[in-house]
């Protein structure tokens, strides 16, 4: 009767988490897409700048021919979504078709929307980083806007493109309708704020839990991990290994400390073991247990 309790309580418990998780989704999507709705039309509109993805191409053919944004956007999605459907997550398809039509949603009620940016400098700045940040809620979702981003996870699943090159590919489609309607300095703009957007992205994501990976070769290595435990709070990992040149045996630490203990580390080392040798790998995200490190449960 206990486990029976007891396992109701792990379903109820897994039910209630699944249902914030998917409420908590919901609304970093719909959030996420009214953010981007005010930099298209509050920055990228009126200063004639082209975003990335299919919501470039529907700007650029709104101010070219004076198509409705909203509707280009939907009409393009709707043989996307199609194949998306069929061939990749049925949860990112669902929660991207919300993505998609809150997109289409605010970008056709907020046009009343004006930033009053006249400065190059700030438009594409600010264009940059409201986009990045209204994107970067959408994919830490688990969503998307549709367009490009189905296209992309298509390719990828079944011919192993690069999601990156593909990507890339598309923008540099938008720069180039781009010059072809504004002009060369509009096109440079254009590309400016979709680095811009896309290094914001990238610290929506990845955050600033920058790291450093180490791999120190040294005959002291019980000294040397004992040192980076008392004095950086950090575990080392001892891997057993061979020289290929020398045949000898060596021993391997690996470890992953914060950027600011690098000077430290150094210094350490230095006083234990002068002829170590010590290879510092630049690490982005760190997921699992440990002080200062993603918990793998985290969006």
């Amino acid at each position: 009767m206990q486990k029976i309790e007891y396992i109701n309580r792990k379903v109820v418990f897994k039910m209630k988490k699944n249902t914030v998780n998917f409420v908590k989704s919901l609304l970093m999507t719909i959030i996420g897409a009214f953010i981007v709705s005010i930099a298209v039309n509050g920055l990228y509109i009126p200063n004639n700048l082209l975003s990335g993805g299919v919501s470039g191409i529907a700007i650029y053919l709104n101010i070219t021919f004076g198509f409705n944004i909203s509707l280009v956007i939907m009409i393009i999605n709707i043989p996307i979504f199609i194949l998306g459907y069929y061939y990749i997550n049925r949860e990112f398809i669902f929660f991207s078709l919300i993505g998609m039509i809150s997109l289409s949603l605010f970008i056709q009620v907020n046009q009343w929307v004006q930033l009053g940016t006249h400065e190059v400098l700030t438009t594409v700045l600010l264009g940059g980083v409201v986009s990045g940040l209204g994107m970067g809620l959408i994919l830490r979702a688990n969503s998307s806007t549709g367009g490009s981003d189905i296209i992309s996870k298509i390719l990828n699943k079944y011919f192993s493109y690069s999601i990156s090159t593909l990507n890339l590919g598309l923008n540099v489609l938008i720069v180039a309708l781009s010059i072809n309607a504004f002009g060369l300095d509009k096109a440079i703009e254009t590309l400016a704020a979709m680095y811009v957007s896309s290094y914001t992205v990238k610290f929506m994501l990845e955050g600033v839990n920058y790291k450093r990976t180490l791999f120190i070769i040294t005959k002291k290595p019980e000294e040397v991990s004992s040192a980076i435990n008392r004095s950086l709070a950090r575990g080392c990992t001892i891997i057993e290994g061979t020289g290929a040149y020398t045949g000898e045996e060596r021993t391997l630490l690996y470890a992953i400390i914060s950027i600011n203990q690098v000077a430290k580390l150094r210094m350490l080392i230095k006083d234990i073991d002068k002829h170590a040798f010590v290879n510092v790998i630049e690490t982005k995200v760190v997921f699992g247990s440990g002080k200062g490190f993603l918990k793998i449960t985290d969006s």
